[in-house]
This record gives structure tokens, C-alpha cells and sequence, in this order.
């Protein structure tokens, strides 16, 4: 009987899974170098925890059952609410500012299609505890700098920078407080839809001829100076200069179409975007200053993003910023005909102190055994033989360049 994997979800081979340790240990480095600590939280959730603060779109994508008790459950399709309620239930105890980060696996129910799969990983990085715009800007610095581990710079990406609290204010003075929570979800959608479509779904709110030209006329500011009479100016106006004051300004790119789609965001809204804009957001995340009040906690403001896997792999695919080898094997040792199991595994052993080691178990010939070496990434070949073993001896072979030495047995460490 043949079985197949379910659409949107993907197998891991070792050569696919090197690949991603690959993405995840950058994203570790970075986070780590920035004083941020590991953190997780459970796969399953009541699924009433994204259906209160995730918008429109995520309670309509999540994969929902009722378990055993009858208690309606959701296989988690972000991180921030969980977040929120963690912190939340034990708010009491933490020390502020939170700096967290968490690598975790995730679903969501959607059409399956370039850079978005039903089964993804994210890292998620997050500052709590600070209504100090200066949150926001370290946590916009980590993405750049998680960006720029990759080997990309301002020709590669940039970050689309915008204010949730600005932007909702300009609706309101536009609109008239029509529908705003619909308009701006309908804006947060503008690059997926047509211009013609996206001026009909806007009149279909409410929106005159009048409304709808001041509407689009906001939406091209690119000159932050035009924006002084918002409420959120200030602390837009902040943002970027703290970034520009931190060497980040070649990456900053003013944006009033960006709104996230979460309903939980209050004020700072960004997105990592390709500098060719071929592929979806790569990154995006905001400010949340009321999630953990919302779920129960004192006033406790946020700030943090979701990188995800996908969109990021396809992305450095296309710039060719993917090691072509990834591999965590060191030395491949191939005992030659005659070697006894004990000698081998005193180098093995000895090597293992300080490198990863593969021994060579086929029983093959050198040739094939070499062959296997170059084909598993490792650098170097140990080639053990009798008649080196009597000077105490090896062969190392490295098996990028194929030049050989003889090596003492007791030096290869």
C-alpha cells in the first residue's frame, strides 16, 4: 500500500534538513548575540486564542477539532497569542524586559503555493516589557542583522517600515471613521490585488470617488515630513531615527501600505521584502501593546516578528546564498583490508574528541570507500592501512584539493 504525504507538507531528507539547521543556527546566533532567550509553547491551544486578536484571515486557516473532553482545539498557526498568554499567567514572576525567541513548527489551511506550504517553520523573536520606541528598533535591527548573516545586503532586501497607529488615524480623517477596521485590511491585501479591484472592494466600504483619491494619495507617501499632523508620528518618526543612528537607514523604506493583518498590532508595523519583490514577505511583525491584557494580564506592551522558512529558502536559492554542501562530518575514516576493528576504533574515538567522525562500515574497496567520502561532505578522508599502521601512521586525505600526508596517529588531534 502506497502512502502519500498530505499536500502542503514537506519530508525532510538529511540533504533538505541540513539545509534548514543551516537557517535555524543563524537565527540562533543572532538572537543569542542580541541577549535573547529560547522559549516554547505548546502545539495545541484552545483555538478561542487566535479567534479573539488573529483578524479576519488565520481562524478561517487554522486546522480545528474538539478533543476527547469536547474542548474545541487548534493546532497553533502563530506564536504571539501563546506568547501573550504565557506571559500573562505568570507575568508576576518574569523580570522586564522579556527578550525571547522560539524556533517552532506551525499550521495553517490554505491553498498550498510558491513561498507558502500548510506546514511551516518559524522563528519568532519578541521584546516585552518597554513602551520605549527603542524595543522596537533593536527588534527591526535583529531582522537586518539575521538578513545580513545570510551574506545579503541593501541590494538584496529592505524593510518596509510603517505605523498601525498613523495609518488608522489618516483612514479616520479620510473616511470619516468608515468601516476602518475593514478598510484597513483591505489595504493590508493591496499588493495581492488588482488596482482596479482594490478601488471597487474600497467603495464597496463607503468610500466616494474623493475618499478613495485621498485614500491612494496617502497611501504613496514616501516623505515622513508630510506625516506631522497624524497621531503615531512621533513614534514613527523615532523608529526610523534610532535605525538611521544605528547604520540600518540604507534599509529603511517608509511604507503606509503596511498594516499586517493581525488586529493585535497598535503601532510600529513592518516587513523584510526580496529588493525584487518576487516573493512574499519574507519577515513581518509590529508592536502589541494590549495582547497580554487582552488574555488576562497587566499592561505589559510588545514588540517582535515571524521569520518564516519557506518564503526565506527560495529566497537565498535565488541569490545563490545557500551552501551548496552542508555537512557536519569532519572525518571519514576508510580502514583498508586487514585492519582490525579495535584499531579503528581507537582513532575513531580519539578524533571524536574534538571532530565529528564517520567510519566507513561497507567493506568495500578504497575507491568506492573515497567516493562515499566526497558524496557525504566530510573534508577529509582518514585512510587506514596496514603497512602506515606499523610507523604509526595514517593516511589524511583532503578531499576538497585530494592532496595527502602521513600523519601520526597520536597528532591527528
Amino acid at each position: 500500500m502506497k502512502v502519500q504525504s498530505l499536500k502542503g507538507t514537506r519530508d525532510f531528507y538529511p540533504e533538505n534538513k541540513a539545509v534548514q539547521n543551516y537557517l535555524f543556527e543563524k537565527m540562533i546566533n543572532v538572537a543569542k548575540a542580541f541577549g535573547y532567550l529560547d522559549y516554547e509553547g505548546p502545539l495545541l491551544e484552545p483555538s478561542q486564542l487566535w479567534e479573539l486578536k488573529s483578524g479576519s484571515e488565520i481562524p478561517q486557516q487554522m486546522y480545528v477539532f474538539k478533543d476527547k473532553g469536547g474542548r474545541k482545539v487548534a493546532i497553533r498557526p502563530e506564536l504571539t497569542p501563546t506568547l501573550a498568554r504565557m506571559v500573562a499567567a505568570k507575568q508576576k514572576e518574569l523580570s522586564k524586559p522579556l527578550r525571547w525567541y522560539s524556533i517552532g513548527r506551525f499550521w495553517r489551511y490554505e491553498q498550498p503555493q510558491s513561498g507558502r506550504l500548510r506546514e511551516f517553520f518559524q522563528f519568532n523573536i519578541d521584546c516585552l516589557g518597554l513602551d520605549s520606541m527603542k524595543a522596537d528598533a533593536e527588534i527591526i535591527a535583529t531582522a537586518i542583522e539575521l538578513m545580513k548573516s545570510y551574506d545579503c545586503n541593501e541590494k538584496d532586501f529592505y524593510i518596509r517600515l510603517g505605523n498601525r497607529k498613523l495609518i488608522e488615524n489618516a483612514f479616520t480623517s479620510i473616511t470619516n471613521k468608515k468601516n476602518i477596521v475593514e478598510l484597513s485590511r483591505l489595504v493590508d491585501k493591496k499588493d495581492k490585488i488588482s488596482k482596479k479591484e482594490f478601488d471597487s472592494e474600497a467603495k464597496k466600504l463607503g468610500l466616494d470617488n474623493k475618499q478613495l483619491k485621498e485614500l491612494n494619495n496617502f497611501l504613496t507617501i514616501t516623505d515622513l515630513s508630510k506625516l506631522k499632523e497624524y497621531d503615531g508620528y512621533d513614534e514613527l518618526d523615532e523608529v526610523i531615527s534610532l535605525l538611521k543612528a544605528k547604520g540600518y537607514n540604507k534599509f529603511i523604506q517608509l511604507d503606509l501600505s503596511i498594516m499586517r493583518g493581525f488586529d493585535y498590532y497598535t503601532s510600529t508595523v513592518f516587513e523584510v521584502f526580496d529588493k525584487r519583490r518576487e516573493f512574499r514577505a519574507i519577515a513581518g511583525g509590529g508592536r502589541y501593546d494590549n495582547l497580554v491584557t487582552d488574555f488576562g494580564g497587566e499592561k505589559c506592551p510588545g514588540v517582535g516578528y515571524a521569520f518564516g522558512d519557506v518564503v526565506l529558502e527560495l529566497f537565498l536559492k535565488k541569490l545563490g546564498k545557500l551552501p551548496s554542501n552542508i555537512s557536519s562530518v569532519d572525518y571519514y575514516i576508510t580502514p583498508l583490508s586487514g585492519v582490525s576493528e579495535k584499531t579503528v576504533n581507537t582513532i575513531a574515538t580519539q578524533l571524536r574528541q574534538k571532530y565529528s567522525v564517520e567510519v566507513d562500515i561497507s567493506e568495500r574497496n578504497l575507491s568506492k570507500m573515497l567516493s562515499a567520502a566526497s558524496k557525504s561532505g566530510a573534508k577529509f578522508a582518514v585512510i587506514v592501512g596496514e603497512k602506515d599502521l606499523k610507523q604509526n601512521k595514517v593516511t589524511v586525505r583532503d578531499l576538497a584539493s585530494g592532496k595527502e600526508k602521513k600523519q601520526l596517529i597520536t597528532k591527528l588531534i
